[in-house]
């Protein structure tokens, strides 16, 4: 079966946590290369996922994207790591002392990651669940490169029969 290495896949999946998402893009390289973008809570799976990868793909530059939106209704009590903030808010007001431009916005200082965080669910429970979009991801993508790979074979086959005929023209 040929199989280009250009692909798009995308898996979401929804639960009374929230949503994810899965987005797997490649492009043509002789190796296999994965990068990976997922969020604070989850990086903890990449081991997990490099593998699944890996014993699914042998080639190709490989983006893996999880996309996680937590249902704000699903969310505890909001917790505020002070000792971050006043960190944050220091390290701002010595920028602006240097440069006397700007104002420090608290919107911004609650924003940076791990300034707010809420009591964590069962990530344990919700990382298996996205772990089996992951599968799901994966199938999308492979399918998708096959898909490619016919249109592919099918083309160099036409250009095959149109060099055949041309040389038994001579």
């Amino acid at each position: 079966m040929i199989r280009s290495m250009t692909a798009y896949a995308r898996r979401e999946i929804k639960g009374e946590w929230g949503s994810a998402a899965w987005e797997l893009r490649s492009v043509n390289q002789r190796y296999l290369e994965t990068y990976f973008r997922l969020p604070e809570q989850f990086r903890s799976l990449e081991p997990v996922v490099r593998e699944r990868i890996r014993s699914r793909l042998t080639r190709g530059k490989v983006e893996c994207t999880l996309r996680f939106e937590q249902d704000p209704s699903a969310q505890g009590e909001l917790i505020l790591n002070e000792k971050l903030a006043k960190q944050l808010v220091n390290a701002a007001n010595w920028v602006k002392m240097q440069s006397d431009e700007g104002e420090i916005n608290p919107v911004d200082i609650l924003r940076w990651p791990g300034v707010m965080s809420a009591h964590e669910q069962d990530l344990d429970a919700i990382a298996a669940e996205i772990l089996g979009a992951l599968n799901g991801a994966l199938d999308d993508f492979i399918v998708a490169r096959e898909t490619e790979g016919q249109a592919l074979k099918a083309l160099i086959e036409q250009r095959l029969d149109g060099v055949t005929a041309e040389v038994a023209k001579v």
